[in-house]
């Protein structure tokens, strides 16, 4: 990375408390150079004297770094798996140990499209006594205008490509050419801004403790070194259940440290399942 640009790093971290030098170096590269040139800024102490001056520049340039793409059931046969053999799997064995609770992290969240994804096909699952269950799924990112944009469920027809008619009547009122996620999905769903990478916490806040079910952390590792990549896994490692489930990006793979710690559910699809060693 040019060395102009680790004064930029050093004041969102000074100004935001978080640390993207663990970062991959070309990718914040060329996101710091989109924002500058977006701007039509080529000082680099102009932009420093911008980001001093205008408090919502960081949370703009933390917005460009995190670039959050995502969709409504993104890689479809990921959530076939899930809806077929994960929840059904993990909702016997809940059943089996008369605890009625399910504890799900979306990790990486960007605008929501992710968990309630997650939470249109549990309340499917249990649709017939879904009122016995305790459902809580938390949803983080680093992005906090990213978590506005997920907390008001108001999404463009684009974003629902992958999902199925029957969830779309089911689960989405049109409002216009936009489509609303309804109360009973959202209220399954609680945002909170969290920096995956951070050494403070080992699961969100919000949650209290791990002993997740399913822990969803797809195509975020890819933009983190091994170092930091190795921290996030070992938060994913004492957080999950003893059985719970961990689903990767198509590009991502468990490190060597951690192998020991999973059984393989589906190599493909990067499904992996918790197994006490």
């Amino acid at each position: 990375m040019p060395k102009k640009f680790k004064s930029i790093l050093n004041r969102i971290y000074e100004l935001r408390g978080i640390d993207f030098s663990g970062y991959r170096q070309r990718t914040l590269s060329r996101r710091i150079e989109f924002r500058l040139a977006k701007l039509g800024i080529n000082d680099n102490d102009e932009y420093l004297e911008l980001l001093n001056n205008d408090p919502t520049e960081c949370d703009e340039l933390i917005d460009t770094i995190a670039i959050n793409v995502s969709a409504f059931f993104r890689d479809p046969i990921v959530y076939e798996i899930l809806a077929q053999r994960v929840i059904p799997d993990i909702i016997e064995k809940k059943r089996k140990s008369g605890m009625r609770q399910l504890r799900i992290w979306s990790a990486g969240c960007a605008c929501g499209e992710e968990p309630y994804s997650l939470a249109m096909l549990i309340h499917k699952a249990l649709k017939k006594d879904s009122s016995e269950w305790s459902i809580h799924i938390f949803a983080t990112d680093i992005d906090k205008e990213s978590l506005r944009r997920a907390e008001k469920a108001n999404y463009p027809r684009e974003r629902l490509l992958n999902t199925k008619l029957e969830i779309v009547s089911e689960y989405f009122e049109c409002i216009e050419s936009d489509y609303l996620v309804k109360p009973e999905i959202r209220e399954m769903v609680h945002f909170s801004n969290d920096d995956l990478t951070s050494m403070k916490t080992f699961a969100p806040k919000e949650s209290v403790f791990g002993e997740f079910d399913i822990i969803f952390c797809r195509n975020v590792l890819i933009y983190l070194n091994d170092e930091l990549q190795r921290r996030v896994m070992d938060k994913f490692v004492h957080s999950l259940d003893s059985k719970g489930y961990l689903f990767l990006g198509d590009a991502e793979q468990l490190g060597a440290e951690v192998i020991t710690h999973f059984q393989i559910v589906d190599r493909r699809n990067r499904i992996f399942k918790k197994c006490i060693t």
